[in-house]
């Protein structure tokens, strides 16, 4: 297949070029803009059925004013205190931002002048910041609700009083801030990649054609890929720009791999054989099985990615596979075709008969006589190097909080700030618990006792600072005879579509924490008061009471459960079908076991590795939650290219070389292009560090760590030795 493939490019490379060229212009032409791929994303990051949009639904209905799936705060402030002019100002921006409101972006709005009833929370008791809170149906992190805040900040801006200042925060503010952060990310990534790429090709090859080429192939290749999923977006294949951010450093570093795998090959067999030509089937001949081979495991890889519940994961594994496709076509006709064109200054100034001799006496000769030499001591030897960061890898403690992943100082940040210093702690990211059962009825005074009961229940749980609720509609500071009073006919009615629905019959609490909304301990608390409200529910109202919880905090503990289930079913499937796939490509049981077993080892010890540097030296409060699932694909799939190409390159030997001199002999070989690989890889990958970003910064580091670790170790020491001590037997 490979050598009809061969000739076919080297007889019409033009042809290659050209199709590769038609498709840039026929994708951007038909992909679609940012809003309307905005317009198509999902409502939710999970299944319809999790408890959290069950949750969402339920308050939907039952509490129409206060639902939504992000609130976004808008703070007010006027250090010398709010004007007359300033509150006209507020309550004409009430009704403006009113009006905006659509079909497709219904918002809510809340302010101190339409919401009376809530004007202690809304106005600082110093008078000087005021809120405004508008409820939205769009998820926080998705680019729909980016393009909402942009809206509605706009709005709120118009005429806007000298001297008040206005910040955005809240979920909302949140989000709009993480996206313009994933932006950002996602142009530096691409222009650090390149530049990274550059340099390294240029000093592996010390050619400049040889260096060039291969980076416009894959530059056009990700210009293909991005083009493609913006388009295949408006058939429901969501794809934010961290995904982005992904395709093209993956791209980048797959892509460059296979072209290397290619080039490097080429380059010996052009000083081997007497014609191009003859060289340039030749050596796709040869390596595009193996590269086939590796692009299989990475785009299997991803695929049992895109079995996960959780969306983002879901959509990366599809958009990934796609990517990875279309880098694998590339490398096996672009790159070649490309290579062909330019084939006499292809490696000037640099003579073929170097490129034949690379390597003999080197590093690489060296490390092959010592693995051959004493196999079980190198292999005993790595696991007993590697054993300590494995152990740390397993005991890692995983960071759920995304507010830290905001730059300090965005509007998100000042605006939370503001309403910090002027508000209750634990106001602006309170969550809500709703009692759902038929026993609740108009009885007015028994939701009032049991509001109470609940209330109670809640804040003897540590953590919680406040309960708002029926019996106390304004917190805790509301109760004694305030309670009362709001117990009454005119109080009952004004605090009872905040807190009692009768269809559904539903009974609102309303919980405060003293921690961040998505730190371990606020996870842990709302988990408690849950349980705990179910266990009353239950006893007061029947097994047929079910309690429910909105907000960030059960959202993200929603999140968490669906992950984690993600990470078991994803981890074993990964596995799973690369061992198939490597199983099937070198059929022999024990080696292929080796080769995934390597793969594990290298995911646990970098996730060790990631831990130290990034808790105990430079003080994170824990490694990102997503770091775990996208590291293992990576790790897992990604490294078996080279583990693949230098088995492949050992089974090649084998024909005419016993298997000391083969397995040395490949080392040799492959020790300068897998190197070059591996430093492309980690360069590529390391490039999230340069984000800002702690998720990507963490995923850069440990993207780039496991790959130079499964570079310069794995692959030339460990995998060999294996293959020696299985063959003990044949080698004497």
């Amino acid at each position: 297949m490979f050598k009809s493939l061969g000739n076919g490019v080297c007889r019409h490379p033009w042809l290659c070029v050209l199709g590769w060229a038609a498709l840039g212009a026929v994708l951007t032409g038909y992909a679609p803009s940012a809003e309307r791929v905005a317009a198509v994303e999902p409502v939710s990051l999970m299944p319809a059925d999790e408890p959290y949009n069950v949750a969402v639904e339920l308050e939907r209905q039952a509490f129409p004013a206060l639902a939504s799936r992000t609130r976004t705060v808008l703070a007010f402030e006027r250090t010398t205190g709010l004007t007359t002019a300033d509150h006209a100002y507020l309550a004409d921006a009430t009704q403006r931002l009113r009006r905006a409101a659509t079909n497709d972006s219904p918002w809510r709005v809340q302010s101190p002048a339409s919401h009376p009833f809530l004007r202690s929370r809304l106005l600082s008791s110093d008078g000087q910041v005021a809120l405004l809170v508008v409820h939205s149906d769009a998820n926080y992190v998705t680019h729909r609700s980016a393009h909402e805040i942009e809206r509605i900040e706009a709005v709120a801006r118009e005429g806007l009083p000298e001297g008040l200042t206005l910040e955005i925060t809240g979920e909302g503010g949140l989000g709009r801030d993480l996206s313009r952060a994933s932006a950002d990310a996602y142009r530096r990534t691409t222009w650090v990649t390149v530049t990274a790429l550059l340099l390294i090709l240029a000093v592996v090859y010390r050619a400049p054609l040889a260096a060039v080429i291969p980076l416009l192939a894959v530059g056009a290749t990700v210009y293909v890929a991005i083009a493609a999923l913006n388009l295949l977006a408006m058939a429901g294949w969501g794809i934010s720009d961290t995904e982005k951010t992904f395709v093209v450093v993956l791209l980048f570093g797959s892509g460059i791999d296979f072209s290397l795998f290619w080039m490097s090959r080429y380059r010996e067999e052009l000083g081997r054989l007497p014609s191009s030509a003859a060289a340039f089937v030749s050596a796709l001949t040869s390596t595009g099985p193996a590269i086939a081979a590796s692009a299989a495991t990475t785009i299997f890889g991803f695929l049992m990615l895109s079995t996960a519940n959780l969306v983002p994961s879901h959509n990366a594994g599809r958009a990934l596979v796609v990517a990875l496709a279309i880098a694998l076509a590339a490398a096996v006709t672009l790159v070649p075709a490309l290579s062909w064109l330019f084939r006499k200054p292809l490696y000037w100034p640099r003579r073929l008969q170097t490129a034949a001799e690379a390597g003999q006496g080197g590093l690489w000769d060296a490390v092959g006589a010592r693995v051959v030499r004493r196999p079980a001591g190198v292999f005993t030897g790595v696991l007993v190097l590697l054993a300590f960061p494995v152990w740390s890898g397993l005991h890692v403690d995983y960071q759920y909080d995304a507010l830290g992943v905001v730059p300090p100082g965005s509007g998100a940040a000042r605006g939370q700030r503001i309403a910090e210093e002027h508000f209750s702690a634990g106001e602006l990211f309170s969550w809500s618990c709703l009692i759902e059962s038929q026993a609740i009825t108009a009885d007015q005074a028994a939701n009032v006792h049991h509001s109470r009961q609940l209330s109670d229940l809640c804040t003897s749980v540590d953590g919680v600072v406040d309960v708002w609720s029926l019996a106390a509609p304004l917190g805790s500071a509301s109760a004694g005879d305030l309670t009362a009073a709001l117990a009454g006919a005119v109080g009952t009615k004004q605090a009872l579509p905040y807190y009692v629905s009768l269809d559904p019959p539903c009974l609102r609490l309303e919980i405060m924490l003293d921690s961040p909304p998505l730190s371990r301990r606020a996870m842990t608390t709302c988990d408690q008061v849950m349980t705990l409200v179910g266990d009353w529910a239950t006893r007061t109202y029947g097994a047929g009471a079910a309690v429910h919880g909105t907000g960030l905090t059960p959202y993200i503990l929603n999140i968490q459960s669906v992950a984690d289930a993600d990470q078991y079913r994803v981890m074993a499937l990964v596995v799973g079908v690369i061992l198939l796939i490597v199983l099937g490509w070198i059929r022999d049981l024990p080696m292929a076991l080796c080769m995934v077993a390597a793969t594990l080892v290298v995911y646990a010890a970098t996730l060790g590795v990631t831990d130290l540097v990034f808790t105990r030296l430079l003080g994170a409060s824990g490694i990102d939650w997503k770091v775990k699932l996208f590291l293992f694909v990576v790790m897992v799939a990604v490294g078996q290219d080279y583990n693949i190409f230098v088995v492949s390159r050992i089974r090649q030997e084998r024909f005419d070389f016993p298997a000391n001199d083969a397995v040395r002999r490949a080392i040799l070989r492959t020790g300068a292009v897998v190197s070059s690989c591996g430093l492309i890889m980690a360069a590529t990958l390391g490039s999230l560090a340069a984000t800002g970003l702690p998720l990507l910064q963490q995923l850069g580091f440990a993207f780039a760590f496991g790959v130079l670790l499964d570079t310069f170790v794995v692959r030339p020491v460990l995998v060999p030795a294996f293959y020696l001590l299985s063959r003990r037997r044949a080698v004497r």
